[in-house]
């Protein structure tokens, strides 16, 4: 659950730096000066710190993917169910939309930053509202698959002491 946690934190911290560093193209390119980016851009260089933060989501990604096929082969035999269904299918249906929207959101983000400031600027609405999208879409992902993980831990917890008791 600790793995899961920290994915969303850390996908929430990726998105706030793409869009700046987004911005921050734009803003060199064109040459309107936008302060807070710039100001951020010379404490930390906002390349390195994208860089830095995508090779941290993808590791964070692989974590969370083990943490998730550990509980689910320690869970499998149990009795009674792994989980209620509303959350397992609320978790099934987010990361069957946070999968496609993320990847649609990346292949908006290079493409738009691969032609220059002036079109990123003619599309700049469309790839913040994709890439918040996506964003909000893995959160709510990590959010329904922590519910799954906690309720299979209540459930096995109480088969596990009505079990004793009987």
């Amino acid at each position: 659950m600790t793995a899961l946690v920290a994915l969303t934190i850390v996908d929430v911290l990726h998105t706030m730096v793409a869009l700046a560093l987004y911005e921050h193209r734009i803003g060199v390119v064109t040459h309107d000066g936008s302060g807070t980016v710039e100001m951020l851009d010379i404490i930390v260089p906002l390349r390195e710190l994208s860089a830095a933060m995508f090779c941290l989501l993808l590791l964070t990604l692989l974590t969370a993917w083990a943490g998730v096929a550990n509980w689910f082969t320690r869970t499998r035999g149990t009795e009674p169910p792994v989980a209620p269904a509303a959350p397992v299918a609320r978790w099934r249906m987010s990361a069957i939309v946070a999968v496609p929207l993320n990847l649609i959101a990346a292949v908006q983000y290079l493409y738009a930053t691969a032609n220059g400031g002036a079109y990123m600027r003619t599309v700049q609405g469309e790839t913040t509202l994709l890439l918040v999208a996506a964003s909000v879409a893995l959160v709510i992902t990590t959010t329904a698959g922590i519910q799954v993980v906690r309720r299979t831990a209540e459930s096995q917890h109480a088969a596990g002491a009505g079990a004793t008791t009987a």
